[in-house]
């Protein structure tokens, strides 16, 4: 336990600024939600625009400034809840740092490699202590959202999906982990471009409306949730959360085996180290 509370120190005095900058923009998106009624200036932009699509008149003065000052706040406020929203998974995926492939690059493991723990042993250790940071970090990013519990509820949305990017932050953290402990460099970058990925190609299936298909495309789609970041199956996964709602078992047991692969891999990869330490 000694490493992984090392590790914990570690990654508090180093990756401290990130946690920080979303939690005060947490508290700008609950403070912007309360000082403007975003659900009214949305309603009277989409007004504002129906009516001057229907009119074979010039738009009014009044017309042009509901729609101008509703795409100032509604962009301004959807870009803050996108980066509120988005900051567990960026946090995730940044917090291991590349720590294994960039000791390896350096020569620094050949440090730890001259004590008796073995080195897997030592780096699931490290990736303890990473985890734990993670879950401490998501614990600060969402004091903003137990504070917009205490008002209205149409106040701001952040506190329906923020669960849901806590649980993917978590899995980004065990496959950054993961990818990095294969003497991959730059492994947040090579893991973020898997996430946006498996994000654009679950929402082209939905939109196609290919989740029907039959045949060799029916299988292919029935093997990509074991492939792709899990998306939907985390979503499915945190509603069963709600007061009402039944735990959704299947999501539940594809968010735990996506969990349980990678950090079997980043086992599997901490093993590699101990014969090869220096060998990419």
């Amino acid at each position: 336990m000694t490493i992984a509370r090392e590790t914990l120190k570690h990654l508090f005095r180093s990756n401290w600024k990130l946690p920080a900058i979303l939690f005060l923009s947490g508290l700008a998106l609950v403070m912007l939600a309360h000082l403007f009624d975003v659900a009214e200036i949305r309603d009277q932009r989409d007004a504002a625009i129906a009516a001057i699509g229907e009119s074979t008149e010039p738009p009014s003065s009044e017309q042009i400034a509901a729609v101008s000052r509703g795409r100032g706040v509604l962009t301004f406020f959807g870009v803050l809840d996108t980066f509120f929203l988005m900051g567990p998974v960026l946090v995730g995926l940044l917090l291991p740092g590349g720590v294994v492939a960039n000791e390896r690059r350096s020569g620094a493991i050949m440090l730890w490699a001259q004590h008796t723990m073995p080195l897997s042993r030592f780096y699931m250790r490290r990736y303890l202590g990473t985890q734990t940071a993670n879950l401490a970090a998501q614990a600060l990013i969402g004091i903003p959202v137990v504070i917009a519990l205490t008002l209205p509820p149409d106040v701001v949305s952040l506190t329906d999906r923020f669960p849901e990017f806590c649980v993917q932050g978590l899995l980004g953290c065990a496959i950054s982990f993961a990818v990095t402990s294969l003497g991959v460099r730059r492994a947040a970058f090579w893991v973020l471009g898997y996430y946006v990925a498996s994000n654009w190609i679950h929402s082209v299936v939905l939109r196609a409306g290919l989740t029907d298909a039959s045949g060799p495309l029916a299988t292919i789609l029935d093997a990509g949730p074991f492939f792709l970041f899990p998306v939907p199956a985390v979503r499915a996964f945190v509603s069963g959360f709600d007061p009402g709602v039944a735990c959704d078992w299947p999501a539940a047991a594809m968010v735990l085996s996506h969990l349980a692969l990678w950090t079997i891999i980043a086992w599997l990869g901490f093993c590699r180290l101990g014969r090869r330490p220096l060998a990419l």
